[in-house]
Formats: structure tokens, sequence, C-alpha cells
């Protein structure tokens, strides 16, 4: 076997892989006598492969128990071909030498091509010198018994003790010990396929022809994401035509437009007219549906994102991070369920370059050692990629899904991160204009927090948002029917002369008339104008953003301290919104919780901690694992609440009236949602509906001059089970 071959490292195994595209002796171990000697002579100079693979149409990747069994045949092998050899006659007598040595070296070679048939060799070559040890000399039939003894027994031993030749069956067992995984050769990533020894299976399910399956990992306290995509159960005719289609593809692929997605459309078509013809011309038994769906399995790993989209076809899926060097860890993820979890994909280098290829492609922007971080947004999905030389070992990327449809505050009480009571409070600060900043850790849910605080605003109002990285859902609320004007800032770690500074652009913001102004983060010089906008009023309706920070007290030392504005400036703040990750009694699973609802008072000076400028409205309880509200908030203690009831011309109690309407509207909702098994009532666009209907029923009763709270529940109710 004369195959090219080559080893690289996944993780923590070397794969020694065979190139044996266009072989007339084939690409199988079990089934090639050439193989078979080809990969025992490999082996025998590379002892540690954990993983080997022969690639033609399908690749045969063989590993585990059976390559074990491999090894056992080719350590056989290497200890007794040279001393077997070494000592065939006594000193004095060379006379059987030569003899001897032919049939030793004729047995042993067979066990390259055929170690049961070299086994065979061996045995018959022991009871043929067995049987002439009968005959000649004492010194011969002495000679013929040590040569069995030391030479010939202690190989066929080894051998008969060996797992590959135990069960007797030759050549016809090999598949069953060997068990090699195939698989088709344009899949470039590659999948581990045997989980772990002593893992425990704790989920299961399918998605979109792909199988997945959640192990714990033992001794590990993680979990291991599973996949198994459909491609991996394609027929032996599905495979030969992808791949002359992709032969085919190769010589004849037309020029592809600039754009990566609009180009993987037209290989998808390519593809597909391709795999047609070739169907019609060979009378095929694959149907037009097939094709299809093959012509689009071959441009995901082709012109896609190979095997992260079939991570990313699981919306369980959150995030999926490639870290370098590639191909030395697997693929890990965050997912809904079962929170950071490994996965058994390992991406290789080249997979790593001909993604960071296509991403620089669709930003449009430079990705170089110059210019190492390229951030960008590729559909639903934001992608962060890092090269050399801030990262010495390579590229790596991660990828974090948006939600298809925007948060809303139903579904957060629902998944517990809220309850109604403060859905309510949020839903009356943003009806009533006040200044809100969201904070939090990483991945503790402000931008999604922010989304769905933005649906709580009637449509009627113009939203202006300011983003560096496009993630507030601008698309769904305008097919919502909100008017929203989105402006795109230069990105703190990627900044292109193409976008303007955040700064700039908000104060072009403040220029474009009354507006709600939504602030994607707060992070620097735009700060300043931000606070200048609050102060003045210039922002019109209210203004809406998120910061980095664990508490009310961050906050205010992010922005007077690392961001410069004066003290008196952040009083323009209203309220501090704070969501965090909990880890509830200590356990290793995360939840995102809603921990703090605090105003910002007016009356202090210099720091509002230290001068009581803080109050709680609402405060996590960690033991009861749910937000409560604080007496100043029951007690309409509130100096925001009270400001809003000069605002609105009422009183405080009206204006708790008003958020209790809000809370019970919420939980109904959640309630009715999950009775009927109907997650759609709380969807952005129901959700809308509610709000809508809601208000609709409140101006009509303020025309009538008393407003009946209860009266507009009921009537809002009627609505909701009229909709059921």
């Amino acid at each position: 076997m004369s195959c090219e071959r080559s080893i690289v490292t996944f993780g923590n195994e070397r794969v020694m892989k065979f190139k044996c595209t266009n072989c007339q002796k084939g690409a199988s171990i079990e089934k090639s006598r050439d193989c078979m000697r080809g990969v025992i002579e490999a082996l025998i100079e590379n002892p540690d492969i954990d993983v080997v693979v022969l690639a033609e149409i399908y690749e045969h990747e063989y590993s585990g128990a059976g390559l074990r069994a491999l090894k056992e045949i080719t350590r056989v092998i290497r200890e007794n071909r040279r001393w077997s050899l070494a000592h065939l006659t006594p000193d004095d007598c060379e006379r059987c030498e030569a003899s001897r040595k032919g049939q030793l070296e004729r047995a042993l070679a067979e066990l390259f091509d055929d170690p049961a048939s070299g086994l065979r060799k061996l045995r018959e070559f022991s009871h043929d010198m067995l049987s002439r040890t009968k005959h000649g000399s004492n010194k011969c039939k002495a000679c013929r018994s040590e040569f069995i003894k030391n030479t010939l027994e202690p190989i066929i031993t080894s051998l008969e003790r060996s797992t590959l030749l135990k069960d007797g069956k030759g050549r016809d067992g090999y598949a069953e010990i060997l068990q090699p995984l195939v698989r088709p050769c344009f899949l470039t990533s590659r999948l581990l396929l045997e989980p772990p020894p002593g893992c425990e299976l704790i989920d299961a399910y399918g998605v979109e022809g792909s199988e997945v399956k959640i192990y714990r990992l033992a001794g590990k306290l993680q979990n291991l994401y599973f996949l198994v995509p459909p491609e991996y159960h394609l027929s032996h005719d599905h495979v030969e035509l992808l791949q002359r289609a992709r032969q085919l593809m190769i010589t004849q692929v037309p020029a592809l437009d600039s754009n990566p997605l609009r180009a993987r459309e037209q290989i998808a078509h390519l593809n597909e007219d391709l795999m047609a013809k070739l169907v019609v011309e060979d009378r095929l038994q694959i149907s037009k549906q097939e094709v299809a769906w093959l012509a689009e399995h071959l441009a995901r790993f082709t012109a896609g994102l190979g095997l992260l989209e079939a991570l990313l076809t699981d919306t369980r899926v959150q995030d999926i991070y490639v870290d370098a060097p590639v191909g030395n860890m697997p693929v890990h993820i965050y997912h809904r369920d079962h929170e950071e979890c490994l996965t058994n994909i390992f991406l290789t280098p080249d997979d790593a370059e001909s993604l960071i290829s296509r991403f620089r492609a669709i930003s449009g922007r430079p990705f170089s050692e110059a210019d190492p971080v390229l951030d960008l947004n590729l559909g639903g999905v934001r992608i962060a990629a890092i090269g050399h030389p801030l990262s010495p070992e390579g590229l790596a990327f991660a990828l974090r899904r948006h939600k298809p449809t925007p948060w809303t505050l139903p579904q957060f009480i629902q998944a517990k991160f809220l309850t109604p009571y403060a859905a309510g409070l949020l839903s009356l600060m943003i009806d009533a204009q006040t200044s809100l900043l969201v904070t939090g850790s990483r991945g503790s849910g402000k931008t999604s927090l922010l989304s769905a605080l933005m649906l709580e605003l009637l449509p009627k109002f113009r939203i202006i948002t300011i983003e560096d990285t496009l993630e507030l859902p601008i698309e769904q609320l305008r097919k919502l029917g909100f008017k929203v004007q989105s402006l795109r800032v230069q990105s703190v770690v990627s900044a292109t002369d193409a976008e303007l500074r955040a700064e700039d652009a908000l104060r072009a913001a403040l220029r474009l008339g009354e507006s709600v102004l939504v602030v994607g983060e707060v992070r620097g010089e735009e700060a300043r104008t931000l606070y200048e906008a609050m102060r003045v009023g210039a922002a019109g309706n209210s203004v809406m953003g998120t910061i980095h920070g664990a508490t009310a007290r961050d906050v205010f030392e992010r922005v007077v301290y690392d961001l410069g504005i004066p003290p008196s400036s952040f009083k323009a703040t209203d309220a501090i919104i704070v969501a965090a990750p909990i880890r509830l009694r200590g356990s290793m699973a995360r939840s995102r919780r809603l921990a703090q609802v605090t105003e910002v008072q007016k009356s202090w000076r210099k720091d509002p901690v230290a001068e009581g400028g803080f109050e709680n409205l609402m405060y996590y309880d960690r033991v009861a694992d749910e937000l409560k509200p604080t007496r100043a908030l029951r007690e309409q203690r509130s100096e925001l609440i009270a400001n809003i009831a000069r605002k609105w011309g009422t009183t405080p109690r009206e204006v708790m009236y008003n958020l209790e309407l809000r809370a019970k509207i919420h939980e109904a909702l959640v309630e009715a949602a999950t009775r009927l098994n109907k997650p759609e009532l709380l969807e952005a666009d129901f959700v809308v509906r509610s709000n809508l209907t809601w208000h609709t029923l409140f101006e009509e009763q303020l025309r009538h001059g008393k407003i009946r709270y209860s009266k507009i529940f009921k009537d809002w109710h009627a609505w909701l089970r009229s909709i059921e």
C-alpha cells in the first residue's frame, strides 16, 4: 500500500489518515489485503496512533476497541519479525537455517496481509516441524523441538490470544471486530461517535434529521453534547452522487457572487442541477426531493458553516465556542437546558481558515495580524473571531445566537427570570418615559431584557437605536408595526472608517426629532452626550440602555469615575435594573434572575450610596428564589412612583393600581399559555396585541372619567378567552 498518509492531532488523539482516492484496491482494512498491510506497516512505525482513517468516496475510520485489536497483531509482528529470525538453528549446525527462514518469513509476511491466514501458515509450519521431530538424529529432534518451543509457539500463542483472531472466523470476522465508522468524505470536521466510558445519558432529542444526546460525564461535573448529523446516515448511492456532483462542481463552477451568502445559494442551485442531470442520465432511483435535500447538505459543507450549522439548527444551543489551537479541544457550547457542554465535534485548521475567509467576506472588514479581531452578524447569529498575534495559537471563534423572536416580559415570567409584579413595574416605568439603565455581567440577559422592555412601548412611538454590534431585534419590531430607526456605530474592537463614533451617532439621533432612545451599550465617550440629552430632555420620550456592572453602585462608579460623568448628571438616571446569573445554593447550574430594581433619588449631592440616594424597589430573595417588592414600593414611599404620579396628574395610589393591572395581565397570559400549552401566547406579536387591547380599554375608560381597573382586567380577560 503506497497511499499518501499524514498524521494530525485532534485534542489528545493522533489521527493517521490515508489518501485512497482513485485507489483500485479499496479503502477497507477488513476487505483489502493491501490496506491491511499498509496500515500494519504504518502502525509499526507509529504505534501511538489513536485513529486510522482511510479516505476515498467514504472515509473508513478505525478507533477504540477495533484499532486496539489491530495493534495487538502489530505488536506481535513487531516483537517477533526480527528476533524470531535470529536463532533458527544452533550455532554449530546451519543445515536447516535457510529452509526455516524462508517458511517463517512467508508466514510472517502473510500476517501483514491477512493475520488469520498468517496464523494458519504458522500452525501448519509448527505441525510440520512437530511431525519431523519423530525422525532423524537425536540432535535434529532436539533442534526442531527447541525451534517449536522457543520460536513458533510464542508467536502462535500471542496471535491466538489476540482479539482479532480469537473467534477463528478469519477475514469474515474482521469487520465485526474492527467496526469501522463509515462517513462521506466531504465531511472535513471530525466527530467522535462513541461517548466516553462511564457517562450517563440524561437527555435525547432530534433536530432536523440530527440525533442529539446529552451525557453526564463521569467525574467531571460537566455534560457532553453528542451530535450525529444526518450526513452520517446517507446511503451509498447518495454519497456517490454527492461525490460526483462535487467533482463536477469544482470543474464547472461559474463566477460567484462576492457575497458569500448569495454565493452559497448559487452553489446549492448548481449542485441541484448537476445531481439532477446525473440522476436522469444514469437512471438512478433518487427522487427530486432527495436531490434538493442532498444539494443543500453539500452546500453546507462546501460554502456554509459545516457542522457548526448543525449546531445552529438546534434552538437550544445558545453559544458556540471554538478555541485555539483549533482541533486540540472539542467545540463547546452553552445549552439552554444543560448549560456548558463539551461536544463530540473537532474542527480542523482547514475548517477554521475556510470559516474566517467567509466571515471576512461577509463583514467586508479586514482581518489580519494588523487587525486580529472580527465582529459581525450572520442572520440571527453574532460572530466574534480572533487571530494571531492577539491569539498566539491561531484562530478562535465565538458564535452567539440571537433568539429568533424577541423576548417578552411574560416569557421572562415563565422562565422565572422575574415575577409578574416586577414585569408590571418595568412595564409601568417604560410607559412613564423614565430613563433606565439595565446592568449585569456578560450573559446575564441584559440585551434580552432591553428587547422585552422595548415591546412595552406602544407602536405609536418612534424608536432610535444605537449599537456597535447589531443585537436588538430591529427587523422583528418593524414587522410588529414599530417605527424603528437603527444607527450603527464603530465597534469597540474593530472600528472602521465606514462607521460613526458612538457620540457622533448619538448627536445625530438627537437631531432626528422626538423619539425613544435605546443605546445598545453605554461604553465610553457617548455617555457624556447621553447624559446631556437625559438632563435636558432632548431625547424625547425616554432613554434606555445597557451597561456593565453587578449592582447599582457599580453603575454609578462606572459612569462617574470610569466614564467621567459628573455626579449631578448621573441623577438623570431614574432607575437601574440589575440582571444576574445566580448559582442557587452554590449549585454548578446557573439561573438567570432579575436581582434588583433600584430608583435613583434626586436629593443626594456627591455619592448616592453614602447619602441614601439609591432606594431598592425590588430585591432578589435568594432563599425563596424570588424577586420581592420592598416596603418603599408597597407603602408608596417611592420617589419614582411619586414622580410618575405628578407627570400623569394623578395619585401614587392610582399609579400602583396601574402597576397591579399590568402585573395581573402578564400573569394571566402566562397562566393561559401554560394551561392551553400555547407558547405562542407569550411571543412578541401576541404580547403587543395584548398591550394594545388593554391600553384601548384604558383609554375608553379615561374618556368616561373614572378608571375602573377591575373592569379593564375583566374586559381584557374576555378578549383573551375569545382568542383562546
